[in-house]
């Protein structure tokens, strides 16, 4: 790794550039390590403030970009601002590749146009060695995001343990801090109590950006990079070491354009409508769903407009939106946050872990292969259309997965088997896969954010049972169908 060169420090501490941050945004932000140097370095000495981007893919409503900005102006350095896809992550595809290069070419373009540079970095091969640690040997600050799904904590402990450079998180993805919450709640009730008045206080907000005061980076950053601008991003995902078999949802294409197109479609013909049509998959969209669920995922779009404009509306609704949007998915943001282990039934109560071990041998209705669950070959025409729209669009309706999930639980040979399928099948196949709320969602399959429902049932014991067979009586399985067939 290239190391920065020595020179005098300079008399301003990080602390007081910390200080110096408005509160909406020093409130974010979470000292990762305090580097190996107490002083700042000159500008003689580094180079940039480094921002490792990589969920919240905008330059605008970016928390994390204004607290680089902010740090950079108060320090007398530009922004560099780093986006890596490599192929060590373990379902890596072309649909996920596609989709976030299609948003990075949105937000290099955005960052053009503010005066900040980019740098987008492909790696081909599992085995190459990190570009960002390369990048941030020249930093004297980097800013990460504070994004509580796995691996990315462990990613950035990594980084921070590596280099010279302070790393600071900053939450980019909650309207009320994860730090500030204190704690993980077992239920959304309780959520919602505690929080209630600080989302009152800040779903209104407007939003200022922070302009850059230094002028933009020009230097050598030691790797190699892609403009995204007019690139052929198919040809770039050919290159690379990934799975190939699952493509790209054309229909669902990256980036805050289309973000913010499908936001607007469903402001004007589906959010009237929520609280009534939210559960019918049959309903065809903007009605029903608004399928922002990849573009919040990948922060392609901001939260804290989405919630301020859903408030703003007064469209009927707007209040079970918000809900869903501040209170279901933020509870499992927050969840994450403050567990280390979100992929093992260690994450769940301990009355569901009590009551799916007592029930853990019982008979199971039947026990297909991951081929067959992962391409819809079962027995079940509902479950198969969901696994399809999955495996076909990357998507699957929120009321859907809740009875998809369930049913995994009788279809595999032990609880923790059941969960890591969920995982699998789900982070493999869907846009917004690998996200705090896929983890919420998951895990309620199992337990999470739930209570015992006596009498206990084979199999699932005292955890919520969801029948599939009744699912599919309320549902119009014909126009579901028509739906998940949809070409593209």
């Amino acid at each position: 790794m290239s190391q920065r060169p020595n020179a005098d420090p300079m008399t301003v501490q990080y602390d007081e550039v910390r200080r110096a941050l408005p509160t909406h945004l020093s409130e974010r932000v979470r000292v990762i390590s305090e580097g190996s140097a107490n002083d700042l370095a000159s500008p003689g000495d580094a180079e940039f403030v480094l921002y490792w981007m990589h969920h919240a893919v905008r330059a605008h409503e970016n928390p994390a970009l204004a607290v680089a900005v902010h740090a950079g102006n108060s320090m007398g350095l530009p922004v560099v601002v780093y986006q890596g896809l490599a192929g060590k992550h373990r379902f890596n595809s072309d649909r996920h590749h596609t989709f976030i290069m299609e948003g990075a070419r949105d937000v290099q373009r955005q960052l053009e146009d503010r005066g900040i540079r980019y740098a987008f970095h492909l790696g081909p091969t599992t085995g190459a060695d990190s570009a960002l640690r390369e990048v941030a040997g020249w930093a004297a600050l980097v800013i990460a995001e504070d994004f509580p799904a796995p691996p990315f904590p462990a990613w950035t402990q990594s980084l921070a343990s590596s280099i010279s450079a302070p790393v600071w998180c900053v939450d980019a993805c909650c309207i009320v801090p994860m730090q500030s919450v204190g704690k993980s709640f077992d239920r959304a009730f309780k959520f919602r109590s505690a929080t209630k008045a600080s989302f009152e206080e800040r779903v209104p907000r407007a939003w200022t950006d922070v302009e850059p005061a230094v002028s933009q980076h020009s230097g050598h950053l030691g790797i190699d990079v892609v403009d995204l601008a007019d690139a052929d991003i198919a040809a770039l995902c050919s290159r690379c070491d990934i799975d190939h078999s699952i493509g790209p949802a054309a229909h669902t294409p990256g980036g805050s354009m289309a973000g913010y197109e499908r936001w607007t479609g469903f402001v004007e013909n589906g959010l009237a409508q929520y609280a009534r049509l939210r559960n019918d998959a049959a309903v065809t969209p903007p009605q029903g769903v608004s399928r922002l669920s990849p573009y919040l995922h990948h922060g392609h779009v901001s939260p804290f407009r989405i919630a301020r404009e859903a408030k703003a509306s007064g469209a009927a609704g707007a209040s079970k939106f918000l809900d869903e949007l501040l209170i279901w998915r933020e509870l499992a943001h927050n969840f994450c946050f403050y567990h280390d282990d979100v992929e093992s039934l260690v994450a769940l109560p301990a009355w569901a872990r009590e009551t799916l071990d007592q029930h853990k041998d019982d008979a199971r209705p039947a026990s297909y292969s991951w081929e067959t669950l992962a391409r819809g070959r079962t027995d079940n025409r509902l479950w198969d259309l969901a696994q399809r729209s999955l495996l076909a669009h990357g998507e699957l309706h929120n009321n859907v997965r809740m009875t998809w999930g369930k049913a995994l639980l009788s279809w595999t040979a032990s609880p923790e088997e059941a969960l890591q399928m969920l995982i699998d099948l789900n982070h493999r196949y869907a846009l917004d896969g690998n996200d705090p709320n896929s983890y919420g969602g998951l895990l309620w399959c199992l337990g999470l954010f739930d209570r015992p429902f006596a009498p206990p049932k084979p199999v699932f014991g005292t955890v919520r049972p969801r029948s599939i067979e009744r699912h599919a009586e309320r549902l119009d399985l014909d126009e579901y169908e028509v739906h998940v067939s949809r070409p593209g």
